[in-house]
């Protein structure tokens, strides 16, 4: 919340933008991208929609672009631990793409930033997945 003076009264401005999420599969990689608040409101609904499509693949290669991700709160965090340790339990990878300013200093001050892999873009993130999808298992 930011706080804005006018002419000697308080108001408190708010961000309330509803999250849109995108979903896609590009090569061996599901691509959440998500545009809006991602908060309590919409915590629930991120999970349970991105869970299901990780079944697209085996094992999981998720990319979640948060570049038009306009909030981030706790329950969104929480989400993000969720779906690496469920994405990683499978034996997959899970990439954050696209943080910016506001969603870049709460993962810094979080120490998230050095939990997740996270790349700049998200074409830099599937690319990256997607050479990892192309090698051939490991055989004795």
């Amino acid at each position: 919340m930011d706080r804005a003076s006018n002419a000697g009264r308080w108001s408190w401005v708010t961000s309330e933008q509803a999250l849109s999420i995108s979903l896609g599969l590009q090569g061996p990689c599901v691509i959440a991208r998500l545009t809006g608040d991602f908060d309590f409101g919409s915590a629930a609904e991120v999970r349970d929609r991105v869970t299901k499509a990780l079944d697209l693949t085996q094992p999981p290669m998720l990319v979640i672009d948060m570049q038009a991700v306009s909030v981030c709160d706790s329950s969104g965090l929480s989400v993000l631990v969720y779906l690496h340790k469920a994405v990683t339990a499978s034996g997959g990878r899970l990439l954050l793409s696209g943080l910016n300013g506001r969603c870049k200093h709460l993962f810094a001050i979080t120490a998230l930033d050095k939990f997740f892999d996270i790349r700049s873009t998200a074409e830099l993130a599937i690319a990256e997945l997607n050479e990892v999808g192309d090698q051939p298992p490991f055989t004795d």
